[in-house]
């Protein structure tokens, strides 16, 4: 987990890969695709940390329930990209 800017909170994050002549690798916002800046160091959380933060960890949710973290910002429960 990192703080995100844009969000303004702590995020999961995902690592994103450039496309340039560079594998540069880079920490970006799970929730809005910004990246969280080089200076912003990832955190290690336990399941339980990531619970209390508002993801679920566990096994994929039945058939008919909400998908996505259940943080409240809505851009996560299905994600079109």
């Amino acid at each position: 987990m990192a703080d995100c800017a844009v969000c303004g909170k702590e995020v999961l994050t995902y690592v994103a890969l450039d496309d340039g002549k560079e594998s540069l690798e880079r920490r970006v916002c799970v929730h809005c695709d910004t990246e969280v800046g080089a200076g912003n160091s990832v955190k290690w959380v336990s399941p339980g940390e990531l619970e209390q933060a508002g993801y679920y960890f566990g096994p994929p949710p039945e058939e008919g329930e909400k998908g996505g973290c259940n943080s409240g910002c809505g851009s996560c429960a299905v994600r079109k990209n």
